[in-house]
């Protein structure tokens, strides 16, 4: 079963040993086998991703739970992953390691995950995040069968990278339970919208900006396998070259009329 969804994802440019950063809807893709009498799990489909980076590439799959920021108490093996059910198969795998941010989480796998073990990274996007470990290492951003603005989190790295006009630094303070089951209290922040401004999240419109520019490859959604990838440097570049030139709006985000 592996082989035959390994195949299914080469069709977009996906090659052996890839670094990997998964953002993803599967349900289609269990409905298109389903139709070929082929049945698949989410497991399978985990398995197809393990295989194809082993052994030399790194899986990246985001493991983020947003119960923190509204008060909620956050423990690192009990809190859920709320990215479907792939990812909380991801978390619960005996192999992953799975990073200390009790928001935005990962679970990594393969041969470069010993970097990803143990940060604690205190700000959500920040250079101390598992994100600039996907930049430094030009991971494939691999979005399947979402919108941009439902999936490009990478995008975010960018805007407390360059420390954009439009967020603001806000924190959030809750009970957290580590790795070593203790529990304390401990106070993280996020780089988020200015909603007092009308600020909106768009990101379709960079979408559409890196297709015509020919940094995706693959497929759009729900056309083949809906798979699409960009490398991580392109995005980041990509990003870079429109704040400096304040063209990053309406790509990024937009004012509410």
């Amino acid at each position: 079963m592996q082989d035959v969804l390994i195949k299914h994802w080469s069709k977009s440019g996906l090659k052996k040993d890839d670094n990997i950063l998964l953002h993803s809807s599967f349900k289609r893709t269990i409905e298109d086998f389903k139709k070929k009498r082929i049945t698949i799990t989410h497991q399978n489909i985990l398995d197809s991703f393990l295989d194809l980076t082993y052994p030399n590439g790194t899986l990246v799959i985001p493991t983020f739970n947003f119960d923190f920021n509204d008060g909620a108490d956050y423990d690192y093996y009990k809190t859920k992953s709320q990215m479907g059910i792939l990812t909380e198969i991801a978390r619960n795998h005996p192999s992953a390691k799975r990073t200390l941010n009790p928001v935005y989480s990962f679970a990594v796998f393969g041969k470069e995950s010993k970097l990803f073990d143990s940060i604690d990274n205190k700000s959500w996007y920040s250079k101390e995040s598992p994100f600039a470990i996907i930049h430094n290492l030009n991971f494939k951003i691999c979005i399947i069968d979402l919108r941009d603005r439902n999936s490009m989190t990478f995008a975010h790295y960018c805007e407390e990278y360059f420390q954009v006009p439009w967020k603001f630094y806000k924190k959030f303070t809750g009970r957290y339970t580590d790795k070593f089951k203790k529990t304390s209290l401990k106070e993280y922040k996020g780089y988020v919208r200015k909603l007092n401004e009308g600020v909106l999240t768009t990101l379709d419109p960079a979408g559409d900006l890196l297709w015509s520019k020919n940094l995706y490859k693959g497929f759009k959604p729900f056309q083949e396998n809906g798979l699409r990838y960009v490398y991580a440097k392109d995005y980041f570049n990509l990003f870079e070259k429109l704040f400096k030139n304040n063209d990053s709006k309406p790509y990024y985000y937009d004012i509410k009329k």
